[in-house]
């Protein structure tokens, strides 16, 4: 079995350790935070420092997808989650358009919310309790690195890719049989590969992105604010999300563009950021709870990167790779970064069933390989809704309209899945990555559906209110 150094030990770094270490690796994980979580839901939220983790304290809930992963490769994590508070959720019947009882195969729309912090601890109880070694403290600062194999790709037979052999910290160095990136969209890989000599990845990115404006409350009684109401809701130029957590507790977001510097100014005081919450229909009664975080939590440049480490004709490096965000990152609205960075995981750890790290630069290999097929076609599809979302609310913003065909037919496919059960259950699959939405969505009905919405789609005004509106509201 092999000596291999996790980097990272939020969730993803986790979940790579656990399925590594159950196929019998010696897993080491270094995380650059020194202080662990506290045993308990409520410290771990409001005094745990987890400044390598941004994200902590926003807005979070985990694709239906990710659950079904995690229930099948790591029951244990799961269980955790769940005595510790974590709470199951169906992502459909929340929704106004969804007419039940819910029908044979619902469940699999199940996922678990809750906050952030709560999901970290209860992984990291869970790692510990596997035997998996966690360094707090212990900051990466470069790689250990010789000439490596050589290799024949790309017939360039004799060239030498570099091997990376371990890492370097502070406490010195320590030697892998392979090194895995899962520091997340603030990894330092770019940095660490020029130092011994490799050109740095090229990062295949959108130049721009979300922000989030979010804040977390908790209920009087520990329910919801409603029953019903969509998760995301899109106006205009400003998105919505409400989402339930545990505990009581529920997060409250606002998500405009990036670089739109009115709502960034405005949207950081508290008061016009619940007008802006307001403006939404059956939004105002989510205000009603105590607020459980220290203002408006803010989150720029939420965006989509891929940075590659393998080019056209051979891997860049062997004896390294990068999961989860160190990867790709994908626009949190979408929700899809931990169910992709567990199904990246499970790709290294099958690649590393087929291989083993015997043969470093075909076990790269292999992994980019599947890294492409099993995750590729999901990081572009994410990018296209990145673009054509700024691009509607670039259009709001100057008072026109966004006219796109792939667009538009998601938009008709979104007002279908608001007024059918079934298009919302075909609609809600492909959301959450789940086995066999493709074919859903390719049946000639939907599609004939899908169709004839097209046309009301490219007449309507976008939904909320104009610009000048929303401006004068949280502004007053």
């Amino acid at each position: 079995m092999a000596r291999i150094v996790v980097l990272g030990a939020a969730l993803g770094g986790l979940q790579t350790a656990l399925l590594l270490a159950q196929d019998g690796h010696e897993v080491a994980v270094l995380e650059r935070d020194p202080q662990p979580p506290p045993p308990d839901a409520e410290p771990a939220w409001s005094r745990w420092p987890r400044p390598g983790i941004a994200q902590l304290r926003q807005t979070h809930l985990p694709l239906a997808r990710w659950l079904q992963l995690a229930e099948a490769h790591l029951p244990d994590l799961v269980r955790e989650m769940t005595e510790a508070g974590a709470v199951r959720m169906n992502v459909l019947t929340p929704e106004p358009a969804f007419l039940g009882p819910p029908t044979a195969g619902d469940e699999r729309f199940d996922t678990l919310a809750a906050r952030r912090s709560l999901l970290e601890a209860a992984a990291t109880r869970v790692a510990e309790g596997a035997g998996i070694r966690i360094a707090r403290g212990a900051v990466c600062r470069g790689l250990r690195s010789s000439p490596g194999p050589r290799t024949p790709y790309g017939g360039m037979s004799g060239d030498r890719v570099p091997l990376v052999t371990g890492v370097e910290t502070d406490a010195g160095g320590l030697a892998a049989d392979l090194v895995v990136d899962c520091t997340g969209r603030r990894s330092q890989l770019p940095s660490w590969l020029r130092a011994i000599g490799v050109p740095c990845p090229v990062d295949e990115s959108g130049r721009r992105g979300f922000t989030y404006y979010s804040q977390y409350f908790r209920s009087a009684d520990g329910a919801m604010p409603t029953e019903r109401f969509p998760l995301v809701v899109e106006h205009g130029s400003l998105g919505l999300l409400r989402i339930p957590a545990d505990h009581g507790t529920y997060s409250v977001c606002l998500i405009g563009r990036s670089d739109d510097e009115q709502l960034r100014r405005a949207l950081r005081n508290e008061r016009a950021w619940s007008a802006a919450v307001r403006l939404f229909p059956g939004a105002d009664r989510w205000l009603d709870g105590r607020p459980v975080t220290d203002g408006i939590q803010i989150m720029a440049g939420l965006t989509d990167r891929k940075r590659p480490l393998y080019d056209s004709q051979r891997p860049l490096v062997a004896g390294l790779v990068a999961v989860g965000d160190a990867w790709a990152i994908t626009t949190p609205t979408v929700g899809r970064g931990l169910a992709m960075s567990l199904q990246h995981s499970l790709i290294l750890r099958d690649a590393l069933r087929q291989t083993g790290t015997a043969h470093p630069v075909e076990l790269v290999t292999r992994f980019a390989e599947a890294t492409r097929d099993g995750l590729g076609r999901i990081y572009e599809q994410t990018a296209a809704y990145t673009r054509h979302r700024l691009a509607e609310m670039d259009a709001h913003t100057a008072g026109t309209r966004y006219r796109n065909p792939e667009w538009s037919r998601a938009r008709a496919l979104a007002l279908l899945a608001q007024r059918d059960t079934d298009a919302l259950r075909a609609e809600r699959a492909a959301a959450h990555l789940l086995p066999g939405a493709h074919e859903l969505l390719r049946s000639p009905a939907l599609t004939d559906a899908v169709t004839r919405l097209v046309p009301e789609v490219e007449r309507q005004v976008p939904p909320g209110p104009s610009r000048a509106d929303l401006l004068k509201t949280i502004e007053e």
